[in-house]
């Protein structure tokens, strides 16, 4: 298996490996020392042993799965306050990969089981978890029956949702990845970029995305998981 190719920051080595606290530089509670790996570099691999829970502080982890044919598919992204790694069995079922330098934390599963009993911060953060992660699977889902185009809106909507930005939107991650995530080819998502950008719904400035029309952006999503009596928030 791959070595998982990460450097930890420089803390006071007093430093308790997993608490419960609030910083003003990360409004999420701690589960652990802050640790960094560089874009491109490998958390952890699909089987490896699953023994810690992991949470982003900055930048935006990928987590892939390749099946026996050698298909590769993205099964989320995790940004800043966002928790992965968590697993039924006892071993991973997926890859989590840095897409760009990430600062992360990781806490043993039973030191996090205790903190999880003992500490409501920890307990809130871990049910958030849970609960957006069965919500994006069902949308995903039912996008499944939806066009390019809703789908590539949805995509924008959710980022811009979990990452807290207005309209103007940071997307580190590939056409390739994005296609991986929503089943469309690379290709088909560079079009739809552009499809949207010609309605007026986006702009590129430089490596960002700006949202020019959200209202719009929210309908297209609407249509599809409204097709599909779905109740949830968009």
């Amino acid at each position: 298996m791959p070595q998982m190719a990460y450097a930890t920051s420089t803390y006071a080595s007093d430093e308790p490996r997993c608490a419960t606290i609030f910083t003003r530089e990360d409004r999420f509670p701690t589960i652990g020392a802050r640790e960094f790996i560089r874009a491109g570099h490998t958390i952890y691999a699909q089987e490896d042993r699953a023994g810690f829970i992991y949470k982003v502080v900055l930048g935006t982890v990928r987590t892939t799965s390749v099946f026996w044919d050698g298909c590769r598919v993205v099964r989320g992204f995790h940004v800043a306050g966002e928790m992965f790694g968590i697993e039924r069995g006892e071993v991973h079922s997926c890859s989590a990969e840095a897409v760009g330098d990430v600062h992360f934390q990781r806490c043993a599963r039973a030191r996090f089981k205790q903190l999880a009993e003992s500490e409501q911060s920890i307990a809130c953060m871990l049910s958030d978890y849970l609960f957006a992660s069965a919500d994006r699977t069902e949308r995903l889902f039912i996008l499944g029956r939806g066009s390019a185009v809703e789908k590539l809106a949805w995509f924008l909507i959710d980022l811009a949702q979990r990452v807290s930005a207005t309209r103007r939107l940071d997307i580190p991650m590939s056409r390739a990845d994005i296609g991986d995530y929503l089943g469309l080819s690379s290709e088909t998502v560079s079009r739809t970029f552009t499809v949207l950008r010609r309605r007026a719904l986006i702009a590129k400035e430089g490596r960002f995305v700006l949202l020019s029309n959200v209202p719009m952006l929210r309908q297209l999503t609407s249509n599809v998981l409204g097709r599909a009596n779905f109740h949830g928030k968009i």
